[in-house]
């Protein structure tokens, strides 16, 4: 049963980061000289994410038990490692939304009608690697509260 586990667990890490990287790999960048303008109202980057999104889902789900087993052979205190999860997520968190943020400031003026936040442009804002660790940061926050059955 283990083995099962341990190789679900690889599977569905190899496919969340295969997304995450299709994800921004296809995502276009902004040209405001309309060489590289994607037109009409799809987002084409985000079906790497969203095709296979209950097996990510499951990925963050099942490392909350990885980090669990990893939690438990390490001699350091509860807080602190809940205080390396916080500080992280939260330093990842503000430096993305800043990012969005700005960058949506910036591709306003040349559109004539208002950019949302998520557009063709932002998806790899949303999908990388940072926020792929501020994941697994919170999968590793919520691993301290697991309650094993006896």
């Amino acid at each position: 049963m283990r083995f099962l586990f341990w190789l679900s667990v690889v599977i569905s890490g190899i496919v969340s980061i295969v997304g995450f990287a299709l994800t921004k790999m296809t995502t276009s960048s902004f040209d405001p000289t309309g060489d590289n303008f994607v037109g009409g109202n799809g987002n084409p980057g985000l079906m790497f994410v969203m095709l296979p999104m209950l097996i990510i889902l499951y990925f963050f789900f099942a490392m909350m038990f990885v980090f669990e087993k990893i939690h438990e052979r390490f001699s350091v205190k509860r807080n602190l490692f809940q205080a390396f999860y916080s500080g992280v997520f939260v330093v990842i968190l503000g430096i993305t939304i800043y990012r969005i943020v700005s960058f949506r400031n910036e591709i306003n003026p040349y559109f004539e009608y208002e950019v949302s936040y998520l557009n063709p442009f932002s998806n790899d804002l949303f999908f990388n690697f940072w926020t792929f660790m501020a994941c697994l940061c919170v999968s590793g926050f919520c691993s301290f509260y697991l309650k094993k059955r006896i």
